[in-house]
């Protein structure tokens, strides 16, 4: 039914167009359909919700191996998008990080049979399973191996050999980037050992390559999913930035590419902003220039107030709409964008900071 509509269209056009113009209306009439359909085969996030709660609801009498498991799973699922979202959520939700086995160097079984039998087991074991559950779902799923700035990673650190796991799944025409590990929590030293908490985190689920790369490096290069993959010691000269920056609206190539070139030395602090907030115009360069006029510009939702705060001095947006509008001179020290819902009395919460120089 496509072809015949667009033939007809074509022929519609045959005496008003000229031949190039005909064949390039072709090939755009040829790829609409084909990026509309990936974009359709992803979830909406109610239905990853109701994916995810499917995965946490499992019953323990479904767990008691992978073949079984992965039955279960299959029957909360309608498309491989759905199959590899809802493993993810079982395998983030009902693994937990072996402490232990980290601290004292001694990992333990990370069998496939192992990790499903006892709920435990590092990065290795997480993957491990991932990738078994996604293989008995007809899922095309590989194991990576590579050098992660995670738990005890100091800026400037040299690599020497790799220290996590994550997975890589074919889903919709390109492979598609999952840590099920770092999905499930994150970890702090206490008493000078790591200590890990669960903390449900989907945002290690397809996870956009660049943005990965800023915390992952992949062995072998091809697993960074992007036309140039970067070298280990680009990766190790690489500032750190967390993933608060991203889901503030930053654009992960164009970071990427600003820092490898130079344009950028360094980057503003984030944290996870408790509120929708998204970057419309603000400097990424983590350093500013004392005096100089910067122009910040946010969006978020109309029950949201915006602050600065430069050295013990108040900045007040101008609001329109759900924009927030300012224009700063920063004296040196320090300027953090913090956030409230309107109507409160409790304190701003930090989301962005910078430090002003002279």
């Amino acid at each position: 039914m496509l072809l015949k509509t667009i033939s007809l269209t074509l022929i519609r056009l045959k005496n008003t167009l000229p031949a190039v113009m005909r064949l390039q209306l072709l090939l755009v009439m040829l790829l609409v359909p084909v990026v509309h359909g990936f974009a359709a085969n992803i979830p909406s996030p109610e239905r990853l919700k109701e994916l995810d709660q499917f995965a946490f609801s499992t019953d323990v009498r479904y767990t008691k191996d992978v073949k079984t498991l992965a039955a279960y799973l299959n029957k909360g699922a309608t498309s491989d998008y759905e199959r590899a979202r809802i493993i993810f959520a079982w395998v983030a939700k009902n693994i937990r990080y072996n402490d232990y086995g980290y601290n004292s160097g001694n990992f333990g079984n990370t069998s496939v049979e192992a990790v499903l039998e006892t709920r435990l087991s590092v990065c290795d074991g997480y993957a491990r399973l991932y990738k078994a559950l996604g293989e008995q779902m007809g899922l095309k799923v590989e194991k990576v191996s590579g050098y992660a700035k995670g738990y005890s990673y100091a800026p400037g650190k040299k690599f020497t050999q790799t220290n996590h796991a994550w997975n890589s799944v074919y889903l919709n025409g390109r492979w598609r980037l999952v840590d099920a590990t770092w999905g499930s929590g994150a970890a702090e030293m206490v008493n000078g050992k790591l200590k890990s908490k669960f903390d449900y985190t989907p945002y290690w689920f397809d996870t956009d390559p660049y943005a990965f790369l800023f915390s992952h490096l992949p062995k072998s290069p091809e697993w960074q999913h992007i036309p140039t993959p970067i070298t280990l010691v680009q990766y190790e000269r690489m500032i750190s930035v967390d993933e608060s920056l991203f889901k503030l609206g930053v654009d992960a190539s164009d970071l990427l590419q600003n820092l490898l070139s130079g344009q950028l030395h360094s980057v503003a602090t984030t944290w996870h902003p408790a509120l929708p907030i998204q970057i419309a115009n603000a400097p990424l360069e983590g350093k500013l220039q004392h005096g100089k006029t910067y122009t910040l510009a946010f969006t978020t939702s109309p029950d949201v107030e915006l602050i600065v705060l430069n050295n013990k001095k108040w900045f007040y947006f101008e609001t329109k709409g759900t924009t927030h509008n300012l224009q700063v001179r920063p004296t040196t020290g320090s300027l953090a964008v913090m956030a409230r819902k309107k109507g409160t009395k409790g304190n701003y919460s930090y989301f962005m900071e910078y430090k002003v120089g002279g």
